[in-house]
C-alpha cells in the first residue's frame, strides 16, 4: 500500500473519530429562533432549565422545549435535527428520540437507524433521509418522508417501504400503521417551518428538490392535500388545496424559488 493510501485511510479514521466524539458528547445547537430551553440533571436529582443560545451542547437524556413561534437546530455527528415550535423532544442516543409533543424534522444523509418514540407509539427506522415527524392528538405520530431510502418498522404491523411524500400514521401500543396518504411535497416546502425557516439549506436540498420534481411528474392534475391531526384513532383530519392557475404555469424550480 503506498502512501497517498495510508495517508487517505488515517484522514478517514480521524474524521469518524471526530463525529463519534461528538456524536458521544452530544447534541451542537447550531441555530435558536425565539425561546428555546433544555431541561439538565443536576448531581443531586433536581433539574434546572437553561435557555438555549448557538454553541449551547446538549448531553444525552435532556429535555429540549420551544416555546410559540419558536424553533431550533441541533448537530448530532451526521444527523441534523430541527424541532418546530410548541414541541418537547429527548434524545436519549444519538439514534434515539421520543417526541412529546410538537414537531421535528430529522436529516441524514448517510443508511442510519433511528427508534422514534412518541407518548402511545414508537416505530424505527432504517435508511436515510429527510423526515418530518408530528405527534397526533392520539398519542401517535406522523411520519412524513419528503425524501430518502429505508424500511419503517412497527411491532405490531410489520415493515413498509419509505416512499417521498407518503405519510403514514403511526398509532397505538404495540404500534401499527395507519392509513397512508399521498402529500404535496411543493406545498409541504411552502409550508412548513421545518424546511423554510432556517437559514441554512439542509445537506439534501438537491434531493428534496428531485423528490418534488418527481412527485410532480406523477401527481400532474391531481389535487393537492395537506394532512392535519389525528385526535382519534379512527378519525383523521385532512385539508385539500387546488392548484392556482398561475402555480400550473409555472416551471418547477420558478416555483420553489417564487420567481415571477
Amino acid at each position: 500500500m503506498n502512501f497517498f493510501c495510508n495517508f487517505t485511510l488515517i484522514i478517514a479514521a480521524v474524521h469518524s473519530v471526530a463525529i463519534f466524539l461528538c456524536a458521544e458528547n452530544g447534541a451542537l445547537v447550531t441555530y435558536v429562533h425565539g425561546k428555546a430551553e433544555v431541561i439538565k440533571k443536576k448531581e443531586d436529582n433536581s433539574s434546572k432549565i437553561i435557555n438555549l443560545a448557538n454553541s449551547t451542547r446538549i448531553e444525552t437524556n435532556e429535555w429540549i422545549c420551544t416555546g410559540k413561534g419558536s424553533r431550533t437546530q441541533l448537530q448530532l455527528g451526521n444527523f441534523i435535527y430541527r424541532l418546530g415550535s410548541m414541541s418537547v423532544v429527548n434524545l436519549s442516543a444519538s439514534n434515539d428520540i421520543t417526541l412529546h409533543s410538537g414537531s421535528l424534522l430529522f436529516c441524514s444523509t448517510k443508511k442510519t437507524q433511528l427508534v422514534i418514540r412518541s407518548i402511545d407509539s414508537n416505530a424505527t427506522f432504517k435508511g436515510y433521509g429527510t423526515i418530518i415527524i408530528e405527534t397526533t392528538e392520539n398519542g401517535g405520530f406522523k411520519f412524513i418522508p419528503i425524501e430518502g431510502r429505508g424500511i419503517i418498522t412497527t411491532s405490531k404491523g410489520g415493515s413498509k417501504e419509505i416512499t417521498g411524500g407518503r405519510m403514514m400514521l403511526i398509532m397505538s401500543h404495540p404500534s401499527y400503521f395507519g392509513d397512508a396518504y399521498d402529500i404535496d411535497l411543493m406545498l409541504m416546502i411552502k409550508t412548513s417551518g421545518l424546511l423554510n425557516a432556517f437559514p441554512d439549506p439542509l445537506p439534501s436540498f438537491g434531493r428534496i428538490s428531485l423528490a418534488i420534481y418527481t412527485q410532480e411528474l406523477k401527481l400532474k392534475g391531481k389535487y393537492n392535500a395537506l394532512i392535519g391531526d389525528a385526535p382519534t384513532k379512527d378519525n383523521l383530519q385532512m385539508w385539500q388545496f387546488g392548484p392556482s392557475e398561475d402555480e400550473n404555469n409555472k416551471g418547477f424550480f420558478n416555483k420553489i424559488f417564487k420567481r415571477n
